[in-house]
């Protein structure tokens, strides 16, 4: 199983751009069969941006999911009504588990996603992928929520990337200060030392709409 997610930045009046964004995840899922989830970035990418994501069969699954829609006028026409509304490139990325599962379905709509993603190191694979694991076990311990450890299957090469996901945002707010005061995860921060590339961090923030 693999996690793929597509993002795309509108950029247009809430109240006729998330209706949009909400019409085309659901076409989506009824052609797909697929659990397709809707989430908008509240910190950490620009203003407007939605990601959608589903789990799918690998590249097979990637590759059936856009046959289901391929020649599909009722689809064209919902992206042709959108259109105006995009702004720069519509980005798809797709990512395999190293740690945690896919298996349990996609969170509740409410639900927080934090995200933190980075670039291994040239020469550091192998501890860089153990440390990373072992960052998100912990976690996991701490905050009592599940966590993804993924390994980039297009982009830069080595990207990796954290999502941990609490049910709401008070849910959320609570993990992040049990993390703040937990020494050992400041331990293991300070540890990472030249494992992964410097300025590759980046850190942003999601909330599931539909």
């Amino acid at each position: 199983m693999h996690l793929f997610s597509r993002s795309v930045q509108f950029n247009g009046p809430f109240s006729e751009v998330m209706p949009h964004a909400a019409a085309l995840r659901a076409y989506v899922a009824d052609k797909s069969g697929l659990d397709v989830a809707l989430w908008t970035a509240v910190f950490g990418a620009p203003v407007g941006t939605c990601v959608y994501t589903a789990r799918v069969d690998g590249l097979a699954g990637v590759q059936a999911m856009a046959m289901s829609l391929s020649g599909d006028a009722r689809w064209e026409a919902l992206l042709a009504k959108g259109a105006a509304w995009h702004v720069g490139t519509v980005n798809d990325a797709l990512a395999s588990p190293i740690h945690g599962s896919l298996d349990g379905g996609s969170p509740p709509v409410g639900a927080v996603a934090q995200i933190t993603s980075a670039v291994v190191a040239g020469g550091a694979y192998a501890e860089a992928i153990t440390w990373g694991v072992a960052l998100a076990q912990h976690i996991e311990k701490v905050t009592g929520n599940p966590m993804l450890f993924l390994t980039e299957m297009s982009g830069t090469f080595g990207g990796v990337r954290w999502i941990g996901v609490s049910a709401d945002a008070a849910a959320a707010d609570a993990a992040g200060q049990k993390m703040a005061g937990d020494a050992k995860y400041i331990e293991m921060l300070g540890s990472v030392g030249d494992l992964f590339l410097p300025g590759s961090g980046h850190q942003s923030t999601a909330m599931r709409a539909a």
